[in-house]
Order: C-alpha cells, then structure tokens, then sequence
C-alpha cells in the first residue's frame, strides 16, 4: 500500500531536483564559456597595452640594446595559490601565475617575466594557444607590432580559470543541496496540511458504531466532495440492504412459527395416539416421530434466533443502568435450570457488584455463553463463572472443560452462521454473533481463549460507564 502524502512529495521533490540540477548543469556551462572569454579578453588587453605604452616608446637604439640585454621582471613568490588565500596591494593574487614577453621579429628575447623563464611561449603564430610549460598548462596570447616589428605575447596558467570556475560550480551546486531539504520539510508540512480533511474523513468513519449507517456529514473540500457523496451512496444502499434482509428474516420467522407449532401439535398427539397401539405399532412409528420432534425443535430455535437477530440488528439504543450482577445471574440459572443440573458449578460474584448495562440483552447473552458451555462440556464436568473489574472495565468470564476451539475456530466463532461443527450442533451459528453484536453495542468486547489441557475461557468484557464512548 503506498501513500498519497509521500508519493505526492516524492514526485515534487523530483521535479525540483531536476529543475535545480538542469538550471545548475546551463549555468555551469555557461560560466566556463564566460570565465574563458574573459580571460582570453584580458590578455588581449594586456598585449595592446603593452603595445601601447611600452613597445611604441621604444627607439630603435632601445631595441638593440633589449636583444643584448633582455630586460627581466621578476615577481616575488607570494605563496598565493588559490582565491581563500589572504592578499594585499603589494602581493596581488595568482601575480606568479602571469606571464608575458616582448621578442623580435626574429624571436630575440627583449623583456619577459620569471615566471614563465626564458621558454618561448608563443609558436610565432598571431591569437591564441596551449603551452605546457615545466608540467604546467599555460593559455598564450601572441600579437605582432608590425610597425615595432615586435612579438608581444601573455600567458595565463590554466589553474586560475579552473579554479575560478570551480568556485563558480561550487557556489552554484552548494545553495540548491542546503535549500532542497529546507524546501522538502516544508513540503511535507503542506502535504500534512492539505491531507488533514482525508485524515478527518477516516477518524470519522471509524470511529462510528457499527451499525451507524446514516450519511457522512462533515465539512470537507471540494476535491472529495464526490468521495462523500460516493461513500453516503453506499452506506445508504448497505442500509436499504439490510433493512431488506432483516425484513425478510423477520417475515419468513414469523411465516414458520405458526406452521412449525401446528407441526409440533400433531406430532405430539400422534404420540398420544400411539401410547394406545400395541408394541410393534408403536417400536415401528415412535422413531419417525421423535425425529420429526427433534427437527422441529431444530427449526424452532433457529426461527426464533432468527426472530432475537431482526430484533437486536434494529436496536436504536439499549436502556443501559447499574445492574446488580447477582441478581443477573440467579435470572438466567433459573431460565436454565433444566440444562444446568448435569454439571458441576463453581461460581464467584461478588455480592454487591454492579455492571452498567443493558440489563434484558445482558442476560441474553449470558444465558447463550453458559448453554454453549453444557452443550460441549462433558455431563458432570465442572463449569466456572468468575466476575472481576478494574478501574476502567468490568469482565465476566465463563470457562468449561469442554473440547475448546482451535485458533481457526475461535477467529470464526463471531461470524453469522458459523457452527463449530456442522454435523453436531444443533444450532444455526447465530447465538455467538447475537452476543457479539449486544455486546459491540455495549462498547465492549467478547473473547475467547483455549483452556489448557482442554476448555475454553469465554469472557464479556464490559467497561465502567465513564469509560464508554
């Protein structure tokens, strides 16, 4: 499952990237392109000064004397190799990594600078070229004075331009890596702000009962609108669904009760008929009688689940009090008192404990936990009910030593319709999912636990009053 959040922000935060990173890779271009052609400038200008101010005041007496005697301007080691290095007026940057000479028409030397030495720098070639000198990588200008009939060349080491556009790289990749995490966060912050109403959407779905299907009214953005309107559409069709169903379990109820009474009339009379008969009469009919008693029986009681089902899926609200509950219990012994009396009871209540609940459905439910404890305990066998609280629930547990419920069996035993055995029980798999559905709207909960060697632990766990939501 992916998030809408994350992915949204992910995708902004490419698009960024790939924004910053394509302008940064134009500019960077760009700057060296610049960064050359201002230093290509700069040593064209230099030469034409020279040209200007020195070579056009020489006599031709001077120039001898230059052949003979090639002037020398030695520049001191500043010890300045990059930008960050401190300078000042007497020791400018990168002075070192300049060079010129003056030569004649023939290639004489006339006046250089020591920082290139007496190497030719130029091939006698009039623009621009690449020089390696002593391992260094030179940028030569050569410009030739024909009315001096004078060579005059500048050179520039090729450290300076790659450090210069270095810096540039730099300055234009370091603000996007601080800005884009800053940039990120605040993202994520709009992202949360943006999806606080779907957020909302989802507290509100669930935190409603269970049998809350009524329309979705919250104020909510245009963009999901169309999603409530979605979700009213189909909380109503569920609605008119169950409405349906529940009628019609209803009516069919109520349809077989009288049937199945009538049924259940004559076969008790055909029973009374028969006492009369003689033995082979009655050993040959009595069988098919107490069958068609037994089925009747059968669908009797699922008639009448079904009947307790209409009735408990339309609860509105329970009448919910403190109930005493000793007294609870003694009710539903004596509704029980003919399945009861096969076991053996252990049963601690405190006599003055209360419970806050509905008091008619709390006793429908308990009475089903404890038949449901005969029914699959052994005659004889001993049954436990133990009341206990704390200071936010109060839980009233049920636990036999019948043959319990694997962990399969235990994740389906709330389901509607779900008979732990298909063949044995004589149930319609409604009794469980009755009590779940009391006791979910009681904002409790029913659990069940396998009992070690055997049995099971059924508890109905309900909290205090000022708990319940």
């Amino acid at each position: 499952m992916f998030s809408l959040r994350l992915l949204s922000s992910l995708l902004m935060l490419v698009g960024i990237i790939l924004t910053v990173t394509f302008s940064s890779l134009l500019s960077t271009r760009d700057s060296i392109y610049e960064v050359e052609e201002l230093f290509d400038a700069q040593m064209v200008q230099t030469a034409k000064m020279l040209e200007q101010f020195y070579v056009d005041q020489l006599t031709e007496e001077q120039l001898a004397q230059l052949i003979s005697a090639p002037i020398l301007f030695h520049v001191d080691d500043s010890n300045i190799e990059t930008f960050a290095d401190q300078t000042n007026p007497e020791t400018l940057s990168y002075e070192h990594k300049l060079s010129f000479q003056l030569l004649s028409a023939t290639g004489a030397l006339l006046a250089y600078s020591d920082s290139s030495g007496k190497q030719l720098l130029t091939g006698f070639t009039p623009g621009y070229a690449i020089k390696i000198i002593q391992g260094d990588k030179w940028h030569v200008y050569s410009l030739f004075s024909k009315p001096n009939q004078v060579w005059i060349v500048t050179a520039q080491r090729d450290d300076v331009r790659q450090e210069l556009v270095s810096l540039i790289i730099s300055n234009t990749w370091r603000s996007p890596l601080i800005i884009t995490p800053i940039i990120m966060f605040f993202m994520l912050l709009l992202t949360y702000y943006l999806f606080k109403p779907v957020k909302l959407l989802e507290r509100h779905i669930d935190n409603r009962a269970v049998q809350d299907l009524t329309p979705i009214d919250i104020k909510l953005p245009k963009e999901l609108i169309s999603t409530q309107y979605a979700l009213n559409s189909y909380l109503l069709r569920i609605a008119d669904t169950m409405i349906r169903e529940r009628r019609f379990s209803a009516d069919a109820a109520h349809e077989l009760k009288t049937p199945l009474a009538i049924i259940k009339l004559h076969s008790d009379g055909l029973r009374d008929v028969l006492t009369g008969a003689d033995d082979a009469v009655q050993q040959e009919a009595l069988p098919y009688i107490q069958a068609m008693s037994e089925g009747v029986n059968r669908i009797s009681h699922t008639v009448e689940q079904l009947l307790l089902l209409s009735r408990v899926d339309a609860i509105e609200a329970l009448n919910i009090t403190d109930c005493k509950l000793q007294n609870i219990m003694e009710n539903v012994i004596n509704q029980l008192l003919h399945v009861i009396a096969d076991y053996e009871w252990h049963i601690v209540i405190p006599p003055e404990m209360t419970i806050n609940a509905d008091q008619f459905y709390l006793e429908l439910v308990l009475k089903n936990i404890i038949e449901n404890a005969c029914k699959y305990s052994p005659l004889e066998s001993l049954i436990a009910i133990k009341v206990s609280e704390d200071d936010q629930q109060t839980m009233v547990c049920v636990m036999d030593q019948g043959r319990g419920m694997s962990d399969e069996e235990i994740n389906l035993a709330k389901n509607r319709f779900y008979r732990v055995d298909e063949n044995a029980s004589q149930g319609a798999g409604l009794g469980l999912f009755i009590c779940q559905h009391i006791i979910s709207l009681h904002h409790g909960e029913l659990t069940f636990n396998r009992v070690e060697p055997h049995g099971l632990n059924v508890c109905i766990v309900l909290p205090h009053a000022h708990t319940q939501v």
